[in-house]
């Protein structure tokens, strides 16, 4: 199994998982053209692309899907809540198909299940993807990590998990209160200390593979983030060198990661 990140955060995402015959996109947030384009950098075949699953229907996850569906004829998986919200702004998305995810689905090798988020979306959900030997999973867009969320995260062999903000860097930062207040709620992001405690726990467990997403340019840095990591696992006697970390970007695409 392999993990490309192409962008994360607030102007757009979008990611891809690979297996052996598998091609997976999770959220188009960033143009097609732009996709393309990345695409072809990182050598990612999109006319080889089985499936499309949404995470919600916010603009920076949706942004290109109508213009990807228009262009490739891909099933794209997205919760009837989230597809009816993004019809009121995109009109009709072909290929939609409407899954609520109550069991895990099948996609040639893929063994695909969701699991939902507290997000001020319609609907938000994280999933989680295996090939029979690895599992990849991913959670952003959470304003907290429910008992059923660590759950899932407890099966990743790799985890893709938000640290969007830094909590003082929101505080006296430039957004208005009430944008702040949305940010730090149950249903907005979840900030670095939450997401460095969730990944300290399960270090304890013996994971070891994360990448942190969905970092804000403005409320967040990327030494901020690992800094905040780095403080927690020393309350463990664990350091760097005992995890093996990645952290995604909003313009460059990650390194291709076999999980």
């Amino acid at each position: 199994m392999k993990f490309c990140n192409i962008a994360s955060g607030s102007k757009g995402n979008a990611t891809f998982v690979q297996t052996n015959d598998t091609l997976i996109l999770i959220d188009v947030g960033i143009s097609y053209r732009a996709l393309k384009k990345q695409c072809e950098i990182m050598g990612i075949d999109l006319s080889r692309l089985d499936a499309v699953l949404i995470t919600h229907e916010h603009s920076d996850h949706i942004k290109g899907l109508k213009t990807l569906s228009q262009e490739l004829d891909v099933p794209i998986y997205m919760n009837p809540l989230s597809y009816k919200e993004a019809t009121k702004n995109m009109g009709d998305i072909l290929h939609v198909q409407e899954e609520e995810f109550i069991k895990p689905i099948v996609i040639k090798d893929c063994e695909i299940s969701a699991f939902r988020h507290t997000h001020d979306a319609k609907y938000t959900q994280g999933f989680s993807i295996t090939d029979g030997n690895k599992r990849a999973v991913l959670a952003t867009d959470l304003g907290k990590v429910t008992d059923g969320i660590y759950k899932k995260m407890q099966q990743a062999d790799f985890l893709y998990i938000e640290s969007n903000y830094d909590l003082n860097t929101l505080i006296n930062g430039p957004y208005p209160q009430y944008l702040k207040a949305r940010i730090a709620s149950q249903l907005g992001h979840l900030c670095n200390s939450e997401s460095a405690q969730t990944i300290k726990n399960l270090v304890l467990e013996g994971k070891q593979r994360f990448m942190l997403a969905h970092l804000s340019e403005t409320n967040n840095t990327k030494q901020l983030a690992e800094q905040t990591l780095m403080n927690a696992l020393q309350e463990i006697k664990a350091t760097k060198k005992d995890i093996e970390l990645y952290i995604a970007d909003q313009r460059m695409p990650s390194e291709v990661i076999d999980i």
